[in-house]
């Protein structure tokens, strides 16, 4: 069973307006835009006049696909990918922990949905490709990941890393990467299907983006989905790196022209002009370092684009310059940053992809939505509104028991009420103490009701404990399900077949949270 929950109604997205307004079609969004979220026969027409390195991209791929041991079909989505009218739909993200939080696999599911829809449609090969986003250095978005402990509470694991600030590419699996994800096993062992999802997401001996990227080439075989990594591609670049690098300063420019653009539209501009649409190379320890002699590091990049990294403002540019993308599946605030970037595809005559909303779920199980409708709520009240939990417990109570505690806390007011005009004669000072003494009074009252409300509830069958573990289920730490429990979570819960559930759920050009509902709870 799905419900669904129109975006506009999560209080998260309130301040994306850009998004908001670009999958709803408004005009004064799509402006920022080549295409729109369904405008696939377009984009298509506009990738059948430009050239890619396809053989050479395809053989690159091949053998880096092949080395993570993937599956016949995705070696003959490569393959396919090597012919002339083939294109790709792509989505990519961060190496987190685990392959980071549930939405990188929704976002996997969509873009292997979408391009099986566009090859019908359209009548040509799309196949799906995720880029493994390894030349991040933000190790503090990739080091950890949240479960939920047998109390209902959410926990972290985490591990370090001596040599952070490199790209994430070059980090070894770790002993301390090993003892986070052992804590993140046995803290979470309780759940019915852990041994399972442990085997599943078990690294092995590769290396810790090896192992993410062989996890997904293993959970999506029969798909065909292909992996990449920057450093893949990276050897095809040279030309397009000397263009950057050359043309740094018409980069700044545009980017500084659309966001006076985004400002004006009432928008908000997600990358600064003035430190995004650069090129990084890499210093002696490994670390990503920005370009300091552009005129030498132009020759340099066009002759040895191993050495040269992109930033987030030209990740997508590198992507789409090299690959036929016809779509790429994104998040909200992807979508909203990359509406700065079509003056840079522009100038640097790249067809820019049709921007696709990713699938966006939150999974509970019936018996889960029973209990919350045990204390009168929806799942779509738990997202979408701001509840006071206090008197959601109240609220269960007989009204003629909290009658009583509210006919005590009057009758203690008008008792003590003649005593103030009397203490204020004799000092002034003690209408004060009279004041602290009424609530002193009243606090007591509150803690009787509170220990009676919780005694009643507990006889009902109701508690704030339950309460609060079906709230972090539904939002952990106050966010998203998707964006805090890794996927092994819901394996964990759910059993290996989570994924295969999800395969079709929901309508993929609804753009909507999706509320699925698992009627056993077992996938």
């Amino acid at each position: 069973m799905i419900e669904t929950i129109a975006w506009r109604d999560l209080p998260f997205l309130a301040g994306n307006r850009l998004f908001l307004d670009y999958i709803e079609g408004a005009a004064s969004a799509r402006s920022f835009y080549a295409f729109g979220p369904t405008d696939y026969a377009a984009a298509l027409v506009a990738r059948r006049g430009h050239s890619y390195p396809r053989a050479e991209a395809a053989a690159l791929l091949a053998a880096y696909n092949r080395r993570l041991g993937a599956s016949p079909q995705t070696m003959t989505a490569i393959e396919a990918l090597g012919r002339p009218d083939s294109y790709v739909v792509i989505g990519g993200q961060q190496a987190g922990l685990l392959g980071g939080p549930a939405y990188v696999a929704y976002k996997i599911l969509c873009t292997i949905r979408l391009a099986r829809q566009l090859s019908r449609d359209l009548g040509v090969d799309v196949v799906p490709m995720y880029w493994l986003a390894s030349e991040d250095h933000d190790f503090g978005e990739i080091n950890h990941a949240q479960y939920v402990r047998a109390d209902g509470e959410i926990g972290r694991v985490s591990f370090d890393w001596r040599e952070k600030g490199r790209p994430v590419a070059d980090l070894p699996l770790t002993p301390e990467v090993s003892e986070a994800l052992d804590a993140y096993w046995q803290a979470s062992a309780h759940e019915p299907y852990a041994a399972e999802a442990r085997s599943l997401f078990a690294p092995g001996d590769r290396g810790y983006c090896d192992w993410l990227a062989a996890l997904w080439l293993q959970l999506f075989a029969e798909d065909g989905l292909i992996l990449v990594e920057p450093h893949v591609l990276r050897p095809l670049a040279g030309d397009l790196f000397r263009t950057l690098v050359e043309g740094r300063q018409e980069i700044q420019d545009r980017l500084q022209a659309v966001a006076a653009r985004l400002e004006e539209a009432g928008y908000a501009s997600l990358l600064s002009p003035e430190s995004a649409g650069l090129l990084y190379t890499f210093d002696a320890q490994g670390r990503r370092v920005r370009i300091e002699a552009p005129e030498a590091a132009a020759r340099d990049a066009a002759e040895h684009p191993e050495r040269y990294s992109t930033d987030a403002a030209l990740r997508p540019l590198m992507a789409d310059a090299l690959l036929p993308v016809l779509a790429s599946t994104l998040g909200a605030g992807e979508i909203a940053y990359q509406g700065m970037l079509l003056p840079l595809y522009q100038r640097f005559g790249v067809p820019q992809p049709v921007l696709f909303p990713r699938k966006s779920y939150t999974v509970i199980t019936a018996a889960e939505r029973e209990r919350l409708a045990a204390y009168g709520l929806t799942p779509y009240q738990m997202l979408a509104e701001d509840l006071a939990w206090d008197d959601i417990l109240r609220g269960r109570m007989p009204a003629g028991d909290l009658a009583r505690f509210e006919t005590a806390r009057g009758q203690v007011e008008a008792a003590l009420a003649p005593l103030r005009p009397y203490l204020e004669e004799l000092d002034p000072n003690m209408g004060r103490t009279w004041e602290q003494a009424l609530n002193t009074a009243l606090r007591n009252i509150d803690k009787l009701e509170e220990r009676a409300t919780n005694a009643a509830l507990g006889r009902a069958g109701y508690s704030r404990r339950e309460l609060q573990s079906l709230r972090n289920l539904l939002q952990p730490r106050g966010r998203l399900q998707e964006r805090e429990l890794p996927l092994s979570h819901f394996v964990q819960r759910h059993g290996p077949g989570f994924l295969a559930a999800l395969r079709e759920a929901g309508d993929l050009e609804g753009f909507t949270h999706d509320i699925v509902i698992l009627e056993d709870g077992h996938a």
